[in-house]
């Protein structure tokens, strides 16, 4: 069963639900304190929603997934997505899970007004799911602003 958690319930479920982000941060963000702060004001004033995929076992309810969305406007188009900003699960999901998750979340965007559902990965059996679905895909590459200065003055001879 997929739901999204209220303000509230992220507040009491924080450091659960803190794991799964720290484990699952999209490449853009800098994994620091103050980013899994502004993330969690971020959760409690709606920015963004904490959903969780979980089952019932024996009267509990056990987590198995924890997914981050926000609702990404590109002004310059006018353009409205549903950004799948970090998925996490605690255990190898199979894969009707995954679908059940991804036919959730396109009906959620689809509702929302969304154009497209964007999502950042590496993990292989989703970037082939992916294809087989004929995802539009691109090649996300990131580079670390230090780093790349230091190779570069290396290779100017500074």
């Amino acid at each position: 069963m997929i739901n999204r958690l209220l303000p509230e319930q992220v507040s009491k479920l924080w450091d659960i639900i803190k794991y799964a982000i720290e484990e699952s941060l999209p490449p853009i963000v800098t994994k620091n304190s103050d980013s899994m702060n502004r993330i969690l004001a971020s959760l409690l004033s709606g920015k963004m929603s904490c959903w969780v995929l979980y089952t019932k076992n024996e009267g509990m309810n056990r987590f198995d997934a924890v997914v981050l969305t926000k609702i990404v406007f590109d002004d310059a188009t006018y353009t409205k997505n549903l950004l799948l900003y970090s998925v996490y699960g605690y255990a190898k999901m199979e894969p009707r899970h995954w679908m059940e998750g991804f036919a959730f979340m396109s009906k959620y965007a689809l509702a929302q007004g969304c154009d497209r559902l964007l999502a950042y990965t590496n993990v292989p059996y989703l970037i082939e799911m992916a294809k087989q679905y004929d995802a539009d895909m691109q090649t996300f590459i990131s580079f670390n602003i230090n780093k790349s200065v230091q190779i570069l003055n290396k290779l100017s001879g500074e």
